[in-house]
């Protein structure tokens, strides 16, 4: 019997599994292959060599781990950002950027290890950055060599669920400024254990006011810098803690979907969905509105950390146990 050799014009199907070794009945089976390496796909089936690279410069320390993550304002506008230990290098049309002789940089907060758990999302000319170790960052870029990142300020929220214990917070004072923060108790704060050294920089909402926390003394009583003034001194039993913090986690995902910044995946609320705003990313004040921020939790049998966000028609949000999809009702 004669040998023949089949002629294979389309690759798209990509590579197959072992597993689908001689299922010829498959409709893809045609179109794909077992190894397909160092190529590249065309949407038209073919397949041919992927292109080379060209050496632009010596990331700052070789011997380290380093990450490049694009930042894309246009298609005429586009840089490549070396993150390293404690830092980002920049880089634009096939050249590094330098100022004043040297390469440009600016500090971060990231550490070696850290720098593959970094997720973004960008919008013009302003990036956000979380890690689960880290407060929100934002990048934003005002010039060739004018980078800032700072920490988000936002303008409310989010934050956990009220108290509903007999636990209650009195300031020193209603005003503005430096202020005590005391707990009638440790019940309800920090699954009982009252304030601690990690909620530094974590926000608190009673009796009308805001808070942010800047100090610890006691395991119930915290110094604070009140920023929304309270109605009066009374103790409360209504109040709100943060949710991203050095205590409960920070997110680690983040993405934008239909005019709003959505946070995902601390370490207290694995499954929990921060959305902002519409149209103001760094609002996180939930209401009854349309256009309120909104904090949603999945419902599923197994309590897996989210552990990506991808805006399509719908929000896909990826778990290590499953996939789910959020979209509007209406």
């Amino acid at each position: 019997m004669p040998r023949t050799t089949a002629s294979i014009n389309s690759f798209v199907s990509g590579e197959f599994s072992a597993k689908l070794d001689g299922r010829t009945d498959f409709e893809k089976y045609s179109s794909g292959c077992k190894t397909l390496q160092n190529m590249l796909v065309h949407p038209q089936g073919a397949a041919a060599r992927r292109v080379g690279t060209q050496f632009i410069a010596e990331v700052k320390t070789s011997a380290a781990k380093t990450r490049l993550i694009p930042f894309e304002f246009s298609t005429t506008q586009t840089y490549v950002l070396e993150f390293g230990n404690n830092y980002i290098r920049f880089f634009k049309d096939k050249g590094q950027i330098f100022s004043s002789g040297s390469a440009y940089e600016i500090s971060t907060p990231y550490l070696t290890a850290e720098l593959f758990e970094i997720k973004f999302a960008q919008s013009a000319d302003v990036m956000y950055l979380t890690h689960p170790n880290h407060e929100v960052m934002k990048l934003s870029r005002t010039g060739h060599t004018s980078w800032t990142l700072a920490e988000v300020a936002f303008t409310d929220g989010p934050y956990l669920s009220i108290n509903t214990t007999s636990t209650t917070l009195t300031p020193s004072s209603a005003s503005t400024g430096s202020r005590n923060i005391t707990a009638s108790a440790i019940t309800g704060i920090n699954g009982g254990v009252g304030w601690l050294a990690t909620d530094v920089g974590r926000i608190i909402s009673f009796n009308s006011g805001k808070a942010k926390i800047t100090a610890r003394t006691s395991a119930t009583v915290a110094v604070a810098t009140v920023t929304t003034a309270f109605t009066n001194t009374d103790a409360k039993d209504d109040w709100k803690l943060g949710a991203f913090s050095d205590t409960t986690g920070h997110p680690s995902c983040v993405s934008f979907f239909e005019q709003r910044l959505v946070f995902a995946g601390t370490t207290d609320e694995p499954q929990t969905l921060y959305f902002s705003k519409s149209g103001d990313y760094e609002n996180m004040t939930t209401g009854t509105n349309a256009d309120d921020a909104m904090v949603y939790t999945i419902a599923s049998n197994q309590v897996n950390k989210i552990r990506y966000l991808k805006a399509v028609r719908t929000l896909l949000i990826g778990t290590t146990g499953g996939e789910f999809s959020v979209s509007a009702d209406g």
